[in-house]
């Protein structure tokens, strides 16, 4: 299926009048999610090179440990809502608004509470967070970023499950460019920490036009006409699902399930650097850090496509089997290829952050990027069973994964070295994309089934 789709007029049409066009929503958004992650990752790449041009290894490694800690302590407060507004807000018709609100109070609020503890513990268990335990600032600025990144989180989810997703390219552009330029300036006056400051400082700024765009212009309190007679037109196409928002225990049980997987998911790859810099050094962990940035942004290919499958699945269930199929082919066709160009030239994309990344870092990164492959056939069926709500099943993969991961990092570096850690990450998402492969195939042939 094409980007657009050309509709025949109707028979009594005048020859001259327009033939409407129709957007393929899957298309549009996965186009766009694909979109945001190469802005986001020529951004993070050029973020990540000026920091290490900017900055010292250790100044960049406790830097790059903060931020790690961010996104864990965001994984665990932010209760797997932006999946859960993805799944969800396409069913609600009314006062959308209403439950994205009560999303960014309930993710903030647990933000608070966990943040701060992390804040208090960590610097008692780990040596490697001393510095967080010596600067109070520090320790209240990692409370508040965790609070935003919540919230610039969620922005995201609701923008693509609204269908609005060819904003968040443009967000999250701004976004990256406004915090290189504010790293470049704090270097000069705050420089032990001038990295996470900056990432800070720039949520902050990006929050407020993003929150005039979703209140005022996606989700009105008040819906006009042509509003109204979208979300008429979603109700009309939509068939009988296997998770009704009306039905409250059942949507409870699959978000808790959910939130479960997704801390398993987010909290082994967030803890992968937590772990170098708490066996290697911080050192260690600043080539290791380049590395993993550098595979998650091509790693986020295949989960730009899963968050498309799962927005339009959950608008129209009954053709997820012609949207997986169809998410498959797309990805072989643009990703594999661009996946093995990276792969060729790993020094390359490792050259901008100075010989020793590229001397240090060139094999993991390979490895990594390879692990990116597998990775993407056992986060397409994460998906389609999201979208059949069998939560469970995906609770059981993410376990087998983070099994797997972490005792083969452990083993892994004590071994090996850094070279050990994308040894592990790679025989692990291939063991268990083995096991899902012949689930996914099914789910590209078979007809879709509503279960009840």
């Amino acid at each position: 299926m094409t980007l657009l789709d050309t509709l025949a007029p109707p028979a009594d049409a005048a020859v001259d009048q327009p033939r409407p066009r129709r957007l393929d929503p899957l298309a549009v958004t996965s186009s766009a999610l694909m979109a945001n992650t190469v802005t986001t990752a020529a951004l993070g790449m050029v973020f990540w090179a000026v920091a290490s041009r900017t900055y010292s290894a250790t100044q960049l490694g406790e830097s790059a440990a903060l931020i790690s800690a961010m996104m864990l302590l965001s994984v665990i407060s932010q209760l797997n809502l932006a999946a859960g507004i993805a799944r969800l807000l396409p069913q609600v018709r009314h006062h959308r608004w209403r439950g994205v609100v009560a999303a960014y109070g309930a993710t903030a609020g647990v933000a608070l509470v966990v943040t701060t503890a992390f804040a208090i513990v960590a610097p008692r268990l780990s040596p490697g967070f001393a510095f967080l335990g010596r600067d109070p600032l520090l320790a209240v600025a990692l409370v508040v970023a965790v609070v935003l990144w919540n919230v610039f989180a969620l922005q995201d989810a609701v923008l693509t499950s609204a269908r609005w997703a060819v904003a968040v390219p443009v967000e999250n552009g701004l976004f990256g460019m406004l915090k290189i330029g504010l790293m470049v300036w704090l270097a000069h006056s705050y420089a032990d920490h001038g990295i996470f400051v900056a990432w800070l400082l720039a949520m902050a700024v990006m929050l407020v036009p993003v929150s005039g765009l979703i209140f005022g212009k996606v989700l009105p309190r008040r819906a006009g006409p042509d509003l109204r007679h979208r979300y008429d037109d979603d109700v009309r196409s939509q068939r009988a699902t296997v998770l009704p928002i009306a039905d409250r225990a059942r949507v409870a049980r699959y978000l808790a399930l959910d939130y479960v997987a997704a801390l398993l998911n987010q909290g082994y790859t967030s803890m992968l650097p937590l772990l170098v810099v708490a066996v290697l050094g911080e050192d260690a962990n600043a080539y290791f850090y380049i590395a993993f940035v550098i595979a998650g942004a091509v790693r986020a290919i295949a989960e730009s496509m899963s968050t498309s499958l799962l927005v339009e699945g959950a608008h129209d269930e009954s053709a997820l089997v012609s949207l997986t199929r169809l998410s498959v082919v797309r990805y072989a066709k643009y990703a594999v290829p661009g996946i093995a160009v990276f792969v060729a030239g790993a020094s390359v994309l490792l050259l901008p952050f100075g010989a020793a990344y590229v001397d240090r870092g060139v094999t993991l990164l390979r490895l990594l990027l390879v692990a990116t492959l597998p990775q993407a056939l056992v986060s397409l069926y994460l998906t389609v069973e999201r979208v059949r709500a069998n939560v469970r099943r995906v609770l059981a993969v993410e376990g087998v994964v983070v099994i797997l991961v972490t005792a083969g990092a452990v083993v892994g570096m004590d071994r090996l070295g850094l070279v050990g850690v994308g040894w592990a990450w790679l025989l692990a998402q291939s063991i268990v994309a083995a096991l899902v492969a012949p689930a996914l195939w099914r789910a590209c042939r078979e007809p879709s089934a509503v279960r009840s």
